[in-house]
C-alpha cells in the first residue's frame, strides 16, 4: 500500500511538474513572438505587397494561437504573469499598428493611397488618420482592438472635424461588421468589455458630431443646412440601432455567464451616462 501511495504521489507531482513546464512554455513562446514582431516592424517598408499581405495574414493567425495557448493555462499562472501577458497583449497590439502604418507610409505608397482614398470618395479631415481596425481584428484580439480604438478616438475627440468623424464612423462601422465574423468565438467575458465599449462609443460619438456640425453650421448654405439636419437625425437613430444590438449581443453572452454579463451591461450604461456628463 506504501509502494502504491508513493508511486501515486510521484504520479502527481510529474504531472504537476509538465503542466508548469508547458505553461512557462506557452508565456515564453507567446514572448518571443511579440518580440519577433516589434523587431521586424520597420522591415515592411521595403517588402512587395504579396509578401507584405502573407505575412499579416500569418501574423494574425500566429497571435490567435500563441493567445490560446497561454489561455489555456491562464489558471496555472499567478497575478505578476497574468499582468506579464495583458502588456504582452498591448505590446504586440501596438506592434501591429506601427507595422501597419509603416506599411502605408512606405516609399511610392503615397499615389497609391491618393487612389484609394478618391476610389472611396474619402474625404480626409484635419486630425484623424485612418488605421483600418477592422483588418486586424480577430476573436482573440477584439476587446484590445475595441478598446484601444474607442479610447484613441475619446482622447481626441476635441481635435476632430465633421471629416474626421465621418471617417471614423465608416472604420467603426467595418470594425463592427469583422466583429460579427468572429463574434461566435469570443470569450463571455470579452463580449461584456466590447459591448460596454459599444455603448460608450455611440454616446459621446453622437454628441461631437452635433457639435462639429454646429461649429460648420455658419458656412453651410441653406440646402447644406438640411443636409446636416439630416445627417444628424441618421446619426441619433445610429446610435439607437447601437444600443439594440449592443442588448442583444450581452443577451446572447448571458447565456454563457449569466448574471456576470448583465452586470457588465448595467455597468456599461453607467459609463456611458457619465461619458454624456463629461
Amino acid at each position: 500500500m506504501l509502494l502504491g501511495g508513493t508511486t501515486f504521489t510521484s504520479c502527481n507531482q510529474a504531472q504537476k511538474q509538465e503542466v508548469s513546464a508547458d505553461s512557462d512554455q506557452a508565456y515564453n513562446d507567446f514572448k518571443t513572438f511579440v518580440s519577433d514582431t516589434e523587431a521586424k516592424v520597420d522591415a515592411v517598408a521595403n517588402e512587395a505587397e504579396a509578401d507584405y499581405d502573407r505575412e499579416t495574414a500569418q501574423l494574425k493567425s500566429d497571435f490567435d494561437a500563441k493567445v490560446a495557448s497561454v489561455d489555456k493555462y491562464a489558471d496555472q499562472y499567478d497575478e505578476a504573469r497574468r499582468q506579464e501577458i495583458e502588456l504582452l497583449r498591448t505590446r504586440y497590439t501596438t506592434a501591429y499598428d506601427k507595422r501597419e502604418m509603416t506599411w502605408k507610409n512606405r516609399p511610392g505608397a503615397t499615389a497609391a493611397m491618393t487612389g484609394t482614398a478618391s476610389a472611396g470618395a474619402m474625404t480626409m479631415g484635419k486630425y484623424y488618420k485612418p488605421t483600418s481596425p477592422a483588418s486586424r481584428v480577430t476573436a482573440a484580439n477584439a476587446r484590445q482592438t475595441y478598446e484601444a480604438f474607442v479610447n484613441d478616438i475619446k482622447a481626441n475627440e476635441d481635435k476632430y472635424d465633421i471629416n474626421d468623424w465621418r471617417n471614423i464612423n465608416a472604420e467603426w462601422r467595418a470594425l463592427d461588421e469583422a466583429y460579427d465574423q468572429v463574434k461566435k468565438d469570443i470569450p463571455a467575458r470579452d463580449l461584456a468589455e466590447i459591448q460596454k465599449e459599444k455603448l460608450k462609443y455611440a454616446a459621446f460619438k453622437s454628441y461631437d458630431k452635433a457639435e462639429a456640425r454646429a461649429a460648420q453650421g455658419a458656412d453651410a448654405t441653406e440646402r447644406g443646412a438640411e443636409n446636416v439636419a439630416a445627417e444628424t437625425q441618421d446619426e441619433r437613430s445610429a446610435v439607437g440601432r447601437a444600443a439594440s444590438n449592443t442588448a442583444s449581443d450581452v443577451k446572447d453572452a448571458g447565456k454563457k455567464v449569466g448574471g456576470a454579463v448583465k452586470g457588465a451591461f448595467k455597468e456599461a450604461k453607467s459609463e456611458v451616462k457619465n461619458t454624456d456628463n463629461d
